[in-house]
């Protein structure tokens, strides 16, 4: 994807640029200096305040870069692969489209594909990676008994699963073949961990939540990770046909496109100004 950029319009420099350098001109180059690292700030500072993901949030402000093109020209730049997305808008995405890639897709009984996705959500104070869940469901979760993982092997991609609402997962006694090998032209084979299960928030635990928050804490768990820490999780079923699992359009933040309208008339003030300087000098 092409850097998504700040553009000035600004008296043009292009047949000075022949003649004229910071050496002859220095407050012009400096002026333009000032400008692009004005815009820099201030598209950062843009993006800070935005209501974006902390987990987009720190990857488009370190990608936001001043490109120098010479003494009289500077254009202020993001590679962020997602910077055009958020400028302009976002269009509908169906998450289930996943389906189609991952190996890691197990099978029901009547063939339809489903993941199992787990959704991680952060402690009080902490959304980095995630939303926090509120103090008093931290309360709750951080005294469960923990789950952990006792072991790793392997499972066959797209295993047919029997799913029960009181019992979880279990494969089926016969499989049917979904992916295969190319090497071993056998079936192809994913990583898969065992649990020791411990205590999981129950609807009743959440009663004083709203109910947003009861739909959305039930069922987690706490994951005891190798750092000794915890993690807190829950897990959904992505089903194949199922109406869910669909990001609505979003509108474009024209974050950087405010920053430029509102820089546009200082900046031009500032060449200028520096223009008239250097007649005087």
């Amino acid at each position: 994807m092409p850097d998504y950029k700040i553009s000035l319009d600004l008296p043009s420099v292009s047949d000075l640029e022949r003649i004229v350098n910071r050496k002859i001109f220095p407050l012009i180059a400096q002026a333009v200096r000032a400008t692009a690292q004005e815009a820099q700030l201030n598209w950062i500072e843009a993006v800070q305040h935005a209501k974006l993901w902390s987990g987009e949030k720190a990857p488009y402000i370190a990608s936001i870069k001043i490109r120098y093109l010479s003494d009289m020209r500077a254009e202020v730049v993001s590679n962020y692969k997602f910077a055009y997305e958020i400028e302009n808008g976002r269009p509908p995405r169906d998450l289930k489209e996943m389906l189609n890639t991952s190996t890691k897709v197990r099978r029901t009984k009547d063939g339809r594909r489903f993941l199992v996705i787990p959704i991680r959500h952060n402690t009080p104070g902490n959304d980095a990676l995630a939303p926090a869940m509120p103090a008093s469901v931290y309360q709750l979760a951080k005294e469960m008994k923990p789950t952990t993982v006792t072991g790793q092997g392997v499972r066959m991609s797209g295993e047919t699963t029997h799913l029960s609402p009181r019992k979880g997962m279990a494969p089926t006694l016969h499989q049917k073949p979904f992916l295969s090998n190319i090497a071993t032209r056998r079936a192809y084979l994913v990583p898969s961990n065992s649990y020791s299960y411990g205590a999981h928030l129950r609807s009743a635990d959440l009663k004083g939540e709203s109910k947003a928050d009861q739909r959305r804490y039930a069922g987690m768990y706490r994951m005891k990770e190798s750092t000794g820490g915890s993690a807190y999780l829950t897990f959904r079923v992505m089903m194949e046909g199922s109406r869910g699992w669909v990001v609505k359009a979003q509108p474009g933040l024209y974050l950087a496109k405010n920053v430029a309208e509102h820089l546009q008339p200082i900046a031009l003030l500032a060449i200028q100004e520096a223009a008239r300087r250097e007649g005087q000098g």
